[in-house]
């Protein structure tokens, strides 16, 4: 039976690797979460640019550093996890990554179904969560040439795919990370008017 992303969630909490120990206290906490931040900032600029399949593969980055401090962040306190190898970790996993952040249950609210629709947003997460849509990662970022032909990913990842993945990604983070430190607080409320922007883009289109 394959595992949900609450399942994986969990495993990764209870190991620790020499190459992610956890977040040893507040300040690298924060540091971390401001750092996914810049991450969602470089992909909306992307996305403003037209530049749509590279900002696909940022937030799909943005999901898998949302997973390693959702997942991960307590380690640091787990005097009793199980060392394991970098292979045998969780979180070096990008399909695994890719269960834990997008949760359905962290995708619950209205926000998401009213920007892209109900069925959209379903998709979305049922894709992440069976793994089908862990191909994007690549996908977004590397050509390559098959006995289909020769694929540029300029050329198949679209305004909308894009639009979707940043606002999933933005959504997720708020939900996170909002009310964990006030540090974190702000920096949530700062994407808000991202939000919108790239709703209205999506909708005008």
């Amino acid at each position: 039976m394959e595992k949900k992303g609450f399942h994986l969630a969990n495993e990764a909490s209870l190991v620790v690797s020499a190459g992610y120990t956890g977040l040893h206290g507040r300040a690298e906490y924060n540091a971390a979460v401001s750092h996914v931040f810049d991450l969602i900032i470089a992909s909306y600029v992307l996305f403003n640019n037209r530049s749509y399949a590279p900002s696909v593969f940022l937030s799909i980055t943005i999901f898998e550093e949302i997973a390693k401090i959702k997942a991960g962040h307590m380690r640091a306190k787990g005097a009793q996890n199980k060392q394991v190898k970098r292979g045998k970790d969780p979180l070096f996993n990008h399909g695994n990554k890719h269960k834990i952040a997008i949760d359905p249950i962290t995708l619950s609210g209205q926000r998401v179904p009213n920007s892209i629709g109900s069925e959209r947003a379903r998709e979305i997460i049922e894709g992440y969560g069976s793994g089908n849509y862990s191909s994007l990662r690549e996908e977004s970022l590397y050509f390559s040439r098959n006995t289909d032909g020769l694929h540029i990913p300029s050329k198949s990842i679209s305004l909308t795919l894009a639009a979707e993945h940043l606002l999933i990604s933005i959504e997720i983070f708020s939900d996170e990370f909002w009310g964990m430190t006030s540090e974190a607080s702000e920096v949530c409320d700062r994407t808000d008017e991202i939000y919108l922007n790239i709703e209205a883009v999506l909708k005008g289109n």
